[in-house]
C-alpha cells in the first residue's frame, strides 16, 4: 500500500508539473548500477560485495521537466527515464541485466554567475521510484551443462528474468530509494552526476519467509547507482 501511495503522488506531483510553467529538456547518459548484499554474516558480506557483486553499466534517457517556483533559483524537477540496471559476479559468468522506467521528483536549486543568466551550477535532491519490466539473466555454468547435457537431465535453459515477490521469481520488480544530482548548466545546456540510493530489498518477499522451525534470518538485496547525463533544455527560465 505504501508503494502505491509514493508511485500516485509521485505521478500526480509530476502530471501538476507538466501542465505549468517549466523547462522541458531531453537528457541522455550512462553509468554503473551498484548492487549490494546484506546477511546476518559480515564475513559473507565483504565476500560478496568486494568479490562476488561487480559494477555493472547502465543507460539513462528520457524527459526532465522543471517546474519554476522562484525563477533562477528555485525548481521542482520531475523526470520520466527509461534505463537499466543488474549486476555480474564469478569473473562475469554470471549475471542479471534488466530494464527499468525511473522516475524522480526533486527540489533544484540553481546559482547563476552573472545576471544575462547564461552560466550556472546546480543541487538537486528528492526521493525516486523506478519499475522494472523485462530483463535476462546469464549463468555460463548452466548453460554450458544443458548443452553438454544428452540425457536430458538439466531443464531447458530460460534468460528471462521473473520478476516479482514469489519464491519462483528473480528479483523484485519495484523500487524506490532518494535521488541526488549536482551539475552545470550553460545555456540550454546541462550536464549532471546524478546518484541513486536505493532502499528497497530486492529480494522477492516469498523467499525471505522462513520455513517452519527455522530462525528468521536476514537477506537483503539494494541497488545504487551512479550516472552522468547530458540534457538539452528547450528554455532557460
Amino acid at each position: 500500500m505504501k508503494k502505491l501511495f509514493l508511485i500516485i503522488s509521485l505521478l500526480y506531483a509530476g502530471s501538476s508539473i507538466l501542465f505549468s510553467q517549466s523547462n522541458i529538456g531531453i537528457v541522455l547518459g550512462g553509468g554503473v548500477s551498484d548492487f549490494r548484499i546484506k546477511t546476518d554474516s559480515t564475513e559473507i558480506d565483504k565476500i560478496m560485495n568486494t568479490e562476488d557483486l561487480n559494477f555493472r553499466l547502465m543507460y539513462q534517457a528520457g524527459f526532465n521537466f522543471e517546474n519554476v517556483l522562484i525563477e533562477r533559483q528555485l525548481y521542482l524537477q520531475f523526470s520520466f527515464h527509461a534505463g537499466s540496471s543488474g549486476f555480474s559476479s564469478h569473473n562475469d559468468s554470471l549475471g542479471m541485466y534488466f530494464h527499468t522506467i525511473h522516475i524522480p521528483l526533486e527540489m533544484k536549486y540553481k546559482h547563476f554567475f552573472n545576471k544575462r543568466g547564461e552560466g550556472y551550477v546546480f543541487g538537486s535532491a528528492g526521493p525516486y521510484v523506478a519499475i522494472s519490466y523485462k530483463g535476462i539473466q546469464y549463468d555460463f555454468e548452466e548453460i554450458d551443462n544443458f548443452i553438454e547435457d544428452t540425457d536430458a537431465t538439466f531443464d531447458m535453459y530460460n534468460p528471462k528474468i521473473k520478476l516479482g515477490k514469489s519464491e519462483t521469481d528473480d528479483i523484485m520488480a519495484f523500487d524506490y530509494g532518494i535521488n541526488i544530482g549536482a551539475g552545470f548548466g550553460y545555456a540550454n545546456f546541462q550536464i549532471a552526476y546524478n546518484f541513486g540510493l536505493g532502499l528497497a530489498n530486492m529480494i522477492p518477499t516469498e523467499q525471505l519467509e522462513p520455513l517452519e522451525g527455522e530462525e528468521p534470518f536476514t537477506l537483503k538485496l539494494k541497488n545504487s547507482f551512479h550516472s552522468v547525463t547530458l540534457g538539452f533544455f528547450f528554455s532557460n527560465k
